[in-house]
């Protein structure tokens, strides 16, 4: 009896932890904790002319942090190649910070998307490249399986369709369908290597760009005006509620820079 009532309560036990791991998984990628970006109610694109640039970089405030090595736990033949870091904060020389977005808030017109702009995200290696992707509304990402072991879509949308779907080794290129609205960043995961992890952000215009390992952003074409800065980090957080406002004159350039912290 003694042994029955054991195993039960270690049963029981075991079950609780797997409810508290998924409440916990849910709320990160289902209830909307991570901040948002905030999209204009219209947009309307149109021919631009003389148009003025925005550019600036960002850093990260504070000493350089130690990249945190990720466990790999399956397929390591092809998984474990190389390391795996966690990207949710990756800063380089100087202070860079990579993977921000940094936007246009207000803007209601100007120019259209590139429609021929490559849109995917690569999986090789087990890694998600790029960590932050732009995705125009109406546009279909491709997802990309350079790796010799299948792979698992996992795309966590609110307002939009959200995407589960197997990728296998022998599919190189998986379509996905364009959404409709404006949403985002919106978390992507693989289920099958639970390491894996980027962002998607569907925007409804082109005036979005990502810093690269230099911490450098650069906004092109922007009409004459005077516009609210955004920006978007994973692990910094956003300045949506003391927006930067930035004057951008006919052919202008404007440097706008910025310092983040840990929030």
């Amino acid at each position: 009896m003694k042994t029955y009532l054991l195993a039960s309560l270690t049963l029981l036990l075991a079950c609780c932890y797997v409810g508290i791991v998924g409440i916990t998984f849910a709320d990160h990628h289902e209830a909307g904790e991570m901040e948002m970006l905030v999209f204009p109610e219209k947009y309307k694109p149109m021919a631009v002319s003389n148009g003025g640039t925005i550019s600036g970089v960002v850093k990260f405030e504070g000493d350089k942090p130690e990249m945190k090595v990720l466990e790999i736990t399956k397929d390591p033949k092809v998984c474990g190649v190389t390391e795996k870091y966690d990207e949710s904060l990756v800063v380089g020389e100087d202070n860079a910070l990579k993977n921000t977005i940094v936007y246009l808030i207000d803007i209601s017109q100007g120019k259209d998307f590139d429609k021929e702009a490559k849109l995917e995200i690569d999986q090789k290696e087990c890694k998600f490249t790029p960590h932050v992707q732009i995705v125009p509304v109406g546009q279909r990402l491709t997802m990309l399986n350079n790796d010799r072991v299948n792979h698992n879509v996992h795309i966590f949308s609110k307002i939009n369709r959200p995407v589960n779907k197997q990728q296998t080794k022998n599919q190189k290129k998986l379509r996905i369908a364009a959404v409709k609205k404006a949403e985002g960043p919106v978390a992507v995961e693989c289920d099958i290597h639970g390491w894996m992890s980027a962002w998607i952000a569907y925007v409804p215009h082109p005036y979005f760009a990502v810093t690269n390992e230099k911490g450098e952003f650069t906004l092109e074409e922007v009409p004459a005006g005077t516009y609210k800065l955004g920006y978007w980090h994973e692990a910094c957080g956003t300045n949506n509620e003391t927006p930067v406002e930035v004057t951008v004159e006919a052919g202008g350039t404007v440097t706008q820079d910025f310092t983040l912290k840990l929030k």
